[in-house]
C-alpha cells in the first residue's frame, strides 16, 4: 500500500497501462497518415513502443518526459522517428516547430501542480493542426471541463475497464 501511494503521487499511476487502454485510446488516431505525433509522458514506454510500431514510415514522434527514471525504459528504442525530450510539456513549442497532428497525453494532472494544467493545455491547443486531435487518459473525470473550457471544444469520452485502475480516454478534435 506504501508503494502504491508513493507511485501514484509521484507518477500518477498505479501500475503499467493495460494493453487494452493503450489499444483502445491508440485506436483513436490513424495512423496510415503521415504525420507529427507528440506524447506527453513516457512512462514504462508501453504507448512509445506501440505508437511507433503502428505509425507510417514517414511519421515523426516526439516524446517528453521529465522523470529522468523513465529514460531507461526507452534506452534499447533506436528509431530515426523518434525523438527523446527530456523536459515539460509546457514547453512543447519549444521543441516542435510544426503542426502537430496527434497528442497522445498520459500525464497525471491529477498529481500536478494546478496551474500546469492550463499551461500544457494551451500549449497542445496552440500547436494542433486543424483538425488535429488530442487524446488523455486519467482515472478521474475531474479536470474534463478544465481541458474542454480550454479547447473550447467538447470531448468525447471513453472508458477502459480492463485497466488497474479502470481509465477515461478523453478525445478532443480540434
Amino acid at each position: 500500500m506504501k508503494n502504491f501511494i508513493k507511485n501514484y503521487k509521484t507518477k500518477g499511476m498505479v501500475g503499467v497501462s493495460s494493453k487494452y487502454l493503450v489499444r483502445k485510446m491508440l485506436g483513436e488516431v490513424d495512423f496510415s497518415k503521415d504525420q507529427i505525433i507528440v506524447q506527453l509522458g513516457v512512462g514504462t514506454g508501453v504507448f512509445t513502443r506501440e505508437i511507433l510500431k503502428n505509425m507510417s514510415k514517414n511519421s515523426k514522434l516526439y516524446a517528453f518526459e521529465v522523470d529522468t527514471n523513465c529514460k531507461k525504459h526507452i534506452e534499447n528504442i533506436h528509431d530515426e522517428r523518434f525523438s527523446y525530450i527530456e523536459d515539460s510539456a509546457e514547453f512543447l513549442e519549444k521543441y516542435v516547430k510544426q503542426p502537430v497532428h496527434t497528442i497522445i497525453s498520459t500525464l497525471p494532472f491529477a498529481s500536478l501542480p494546478n496551474t500546469l494544467l492550463p499551461t500544457i493545455i494551451n500549449e497542445c491547443k496552440d500547436i494542433l493542426a486543424p483538425n488535429g486531435i488530442f487524446l488523455q487518459y486519467q482515472y478521474f473525470l475531474t479536470d474534463k471541463k478544465r481541458i474542454e473550457n480550454i479547447f473550447q471544444k467538447k470531448a468525447t469520452l471513453g472508458f477502459e475497464l480492463r485497466n488497474f485502475p479502470p481509465a477515461f480516454i478523453y478525445k478532443i478534435q480540434v
